[in-house]
């Protein structure tokens, strides 16, 4: 059986709704930002899950995790305008960003990759090559070549040079 969430209704100061409405209305903020505000906002005007849902275009369920997640923080976010309110602004944007995710490691370091796109900016006829412009294959084989990685793929040094 689901659980059900319940639509709880945050209270919100006038600062926070200050903060949320300039992060809702913001055109330079990232749109998951303006997005999350939006639905806090709304949720503190006591709208459902469901009507919130339809206006910032997610499922109902993202919308009630938003909701669940500012709620749980709320108390906190009371305690720090009592205390230092000049650091509420960007407390509501750490609680409304993204959480860092778990991943698989980085493969190549940052060094690596400096000397990965060295070769990329210089002539390949400096190097041996007779052609003029390098090509993802050639510019592969010349990186393991000079053994800055023993295995990288075309994809990844095209990724690195940013070439789609």
């Amino acid at each position: 059986m689901r659980k059900k969430t319940i639509d709880m209704i945050p209270v919100l100061s006038d600062d926070v709704k200050f903060i949320l409405t300039s992060f809702s209305k913001g055109r330079s903020f990232p749109a998951s930002l303006v997005k999350r505000s939006r639905i806090i906002f709304l949720a503190s005007q006591g709208m459902s899950n469901q009507t919130i849902a339809s206006q910032v275009d997610l499922h109902y369920n993202r919308v009630a995790a938003w909701r669940n997640r500012f709620m749980e923080a709320l108390p906190s976010l009371w305690e720090i305008e009592a205390g230092a309110p000049d650091k509420l602004e960007e407390e509501i944007r750490l609680l409304l960003s993204d959480r860092k995710r778990s991943g698989a490691p980085p493969v190549f370091t940052q060094e690596q990759i400096m000397a990965i796109i060295a070769p990329a900016c210089r002539n390949p006829c400096d190097l041996g090559y007779e052609v003029i412009q390098w090509s993802l294959p050639l510019l592969t084989m010349e990186i393991k070549k000079q053994g800055i990685a023993d295995r990288i793929s075309e994809k990844s040094v095209s990724r690195f040079l940013k070439m789609r």
